[in-house]
């Protein structure tokens, strides 16, 4: 069922499914609520609902103006949420756009409204002269109400999201939620293990599609592999862009020719093949997100430092518990501690370097930026692990050794050169 659901992700997470699965409900809601009326006139007649009694003429006229601006409003939505996506792919970044389709505030707004047209034009072709549903009407009023509140935060989100600070501090926040849910998950189950030794495997599973590798069902793949007896290596991570007939996975045995096909399906079902990358739980993706905005903001064209500035902190700040605690071994075990599934996550000197070395290239002749970029390894360096420590020594050592090639004035390169000395020196 997991499976399933990070399969049909995209569908889920865009503008079409959850608008519509809410303007569905309220749209039931209005059968529910003239069924209310017609079988419980009294109820509808009680109070407060005695307030919205009203004659055919005046409850015409209500439901008509709440249905053409639902529709109405629901159109301005559209429109809006178009301008802040134009906005944004030329500003911020095209890759970002996938997030705004996923907003709950853009769903939920375009779903209310529909929802609130439906209601009131289901509710309007039942209103006649002998049948003028209160209670159903009241229902409409507060459609109406929390259609206008909802619009009003709406914009106030819409005009929040094309905000780079705020689109920064929001994937960070993802980030460092998917990077504390992987440390997490160790220090609960405790699995690390040396690799068990398997060099050879006698059996091999084949992909069958092409597209990136966006979720891996670990608890589906250990629980297949205990049942079997088996230990499977998967050859593709998070992010892995794979194509037909390419080694999905590998197997330490021979799988009998009745049990195979079996095997076979139920891990490709485990692996999950998109046609795009998703921020969701790839850690590696959501690091290149915000890279790519603070590449943008280097590049010649916009000459944004300050923005690069708060790219590079936001990322230290993921990277803080990593640096600390360390990231989980590859292998996974079953409940009984036997090794059962390889797979090729991120360690912590690939996470180290996949966010550094871009942003330090691209920086090479900014001082200002390079010397921010220095900063955020020493904070990371003064709570960092011996094995971290070493590998953001390094990037603090190209740093230095890169500035000292450039065409910078001397005393610029002496400045940079200081700022190391001070922040990893007296750590050695």
């Amino acid at each position: 069922m997991l499976a399933f659901l990070k399969r049909h992700s995209e569908n889920i997470r865009g503008l079409s499914t959850v608008p519509g699965i809410i303007a569905l409900v309220i749209w039931v809601l209005s059968l529910m609520t003239l069924w209310l009326d017609q079988t419980y006139p009294e109820f509808s007649s009680s109070q407060p609902f005695k307030l919205f009694h009203t004659d055919y003429q005046t409850a015409q006229t209500v439901l008509s103006t709440v249905a053409a601006a639902a529709i109405t409003t629901l159109g301005l939505v559209y429109s809006i949420v178009l301008v802040v996506f134009t906005t944004a792919a030329g500003n911020i970044g095209p890759r970002l756009l996938q997030r705004f389709t996923s907003d709950q505030v853009n769903q939920f707004t375009a779903g209310l409204f529909g929802g609130t047209f439906l209601y009131a034009l289901t509710v309007l072709h039942q209103t006649d002269a002998g049948f003028v549903p209160s209670f159903s009407i009241a229902v409409t009023f507060f459609l109406a109400g929390l259609s206008v509140l909802q619009l009003i935060y709406f914009v106030h989100r819409a005009s929040t999201n094309v905000t780079i600070d705020v689109e920064v501090a929001d994937i960070a926040r993802l980030l460092e939620r998917d990077v504390s849910k992987l440390i997490d998950r160790v220090d609960k189950q405790g699995d690390r293990v040396a690799n068990p030794g398997v060099d050879k495997f006698a059996d091999q599973i084949m992909a069958q599609s092409s597209g990136y590798v966006t979720f891996i069902d670990v608890e589906a793949l250990v629980k297949l592999a205990k049942k079997h007896e088996i230990f499977i290596s998967l050859a593709h991570a998070h992010g892995n862009f794979i194509v037909p007939d390419l080694v999905l996975a590998r197997i330490d045995q021979p799988l009998l020719d009745d049990e195979r096909p079996q095997i076979a399906k139920k891990i490709l079902d485990s692996i999950v093949v998109s046609k795009s990358r998703s921020p969701s739980s790839d850690i590696k993706f959501s690091i290149n997100l915000i890279l790519e905005i603070a590449l943008r903001a280097l590049s010649p064209g916009v000459n944004d430092t300050f923005t690069a500035i708060a790219c590079v902190d936001r990322i230290s700040s993921a990277l803080a518990r990593p640096v600390r605690r360390g990231l989980p071994d590859q292998i996974r075990l079953d409940d009984n501690d036997n090794p059962r599934l390889y797979l090729p996550d991120l360690t912590l000197n690939d996470l180290i370097n996949t966010a550094y070395h871009p942003i330090r290239r691209a920086a090479m002749s900014n001082i200002l930026m390079t010397k921010h970029i220095l900063d955020s390894l020493g904070r990371l360096y003064v709570i960092g692990s011996k094995e971290a420590r070493e590998v953001l020594k390094y990037h603090a050592d190209l740093i230095v050794e890169g500035t000292q090639k450039t065409a910078c004035m001397q005393v610029d390169k002496d400045y940079i050169d200081d700022h190391y000395k001070a922040l990893f020196s007296p750590k050695e």
